[in-house]
C-alpha cells in the first residue's frame, strides 16, 4: 500500500482486477456493487473528451477506468463526505492524475460545472424511489440507494444542462423502469439509442439495463446483445474479461 495512505479501523482494502486496482471502502457504509463495473464497460469515451461521474461514490468508476488506460479528464461528484474522502484516498492509492473529485450536492454544483460542459455524463444512481422498499438502517447506504437526494428526473435534468449538444448520458437501472426512464429521458431532450439488457442467467428475466441517451440526438435506438452475468455458478466469461484490466 502507498506508504502515505492508512486504513482507519472502520475501512477495507479491496484488491481487484489481479491485485491492479486497490480499493477502500467504508466497512459499514455504502460499498458498491459489480453494477459499476458493468456500467463503466457500457461507456464509450472518444480522445479528449471529458466524464462527469454524478455519485460516484468511493470513486470505483472513473479510478477504474483511469487503470484500464484511459487518460481523460475526468470528474466525480459526491454529497457525503466519507466517501468523498474515500475517494480521494483511492485516487492516491491508484496513482489517478486524471480524475478528480468534487464533494457536494450536484444541484448545487451544477452552476459551476455549466461553465464548461462534458461530453460525457454517467451514473450509478439511487434505483429506488423514496418511500419505497425495505430502508437501509446506515444513513450512506441509505442516501446511495435511495432517490432521496437525488430522484430520477433531477438526474436527466441534470446530466441534460451538464452535456454538449449530442453529449452522452449513461445510466444503470432497473429494468422495471425502462419506460419511466426513457419517457422522462426524452423529456430533457435525450434520445435514447444504445440499450442492453442485463439477466442474472440465461432463461432468467433481465432485472437491470444498460442505456445510452444523446443529448438532442435523432430518433433510432440500437437494441444490443443481452448481457449475462452467471453461468455454471461463476461469471460469464464476458464479465471475467471486466476484471482483466490490460490484456
Amino acid at each position: 500500500m502507498h506508504e502515505t495512505l492508512s486504513l482507519s479501523d472502520d475501512e477495507t482494502l479491496d484488491l481487484l482486477c489481479e491485485e491492479e486496482l486497490k480499493i477502500i471502502q467504508k466497512k459499514d457504509g455504502y460499498r458498491f456493487s459489480i453494477d459499476a463495473i458493468l456500467l463503466a464497460n457500457f461507456v464509450t469515451l472518444k480522445k479528449n473528451e471529458r466524464l462527469l461521474d454524478i455519485g460516484t461514490g468511493c470513486g470505483i468508476i472513473p479510478i477504474y477506468m483511469a487503470k484500464k488506460g484511459v487518460s481523460n479528464e475526468m470528474v466525480g461528484a459526491e454529497i457525503q463526505e466519507q466517501l468523498f474522502d474515500t475517494a480521494l484516498k483511492n485516487k492516491e492509492l491508484n496513482h489517478c492524475d486524471n480524475v478528480r473529485f468534487l464533494m457536494g450536492d450536484i444541484s448545487s454544483l451544477a452552476k459551476g460545472l455549466k461553465r464548461r460542459p462534458f461530453h460525457v455524463v454517467l451514473s450509478n444512481p439511487p434505483y429506488t424511489k423514496a418511500r419505497t422498499g425495505r430502508k437501509s438502517p446506515k444513513d450512506s447506504r441509505s442516501i446511495a440507494r435511495y432517490e432521496s437526494h437525488l430522484d430520477l428526473t433531477a438526474l436527466l435534468t441534470l446530466s441534460s444542462s451538464l452535456l454538449f449538444k449530442k453529449g452522452r448520458l449513461y445510466v444503470i437501472y432497473p429494468s422495471k423502469r425502462l419506460g419511466e426512464v426513457i419517457d422522462g429521458a426524452r423529456s430533457d431532450q435525450l434520445e435514447p439509442k444504445r440499450l442492453r439488457f442485463i439477466h442474472p442467467k440465461k432463461n432468467e428475466p433481465s432485472n437491470l439495463f444498460l442505456a445510452e441517451f444523446i443529448k438532442e440526438g435523432g430518433i433510432g435506438t440500437t437494441i444490443e446483445p443481452p448481457l449475462y452475468i452467471f453461468e455454471n455458478g461463476h461469471y460469464t466469461e464476458e464479465v471475467q474479461s471486466y476484471y482483466i484490466l490490460r490484456k
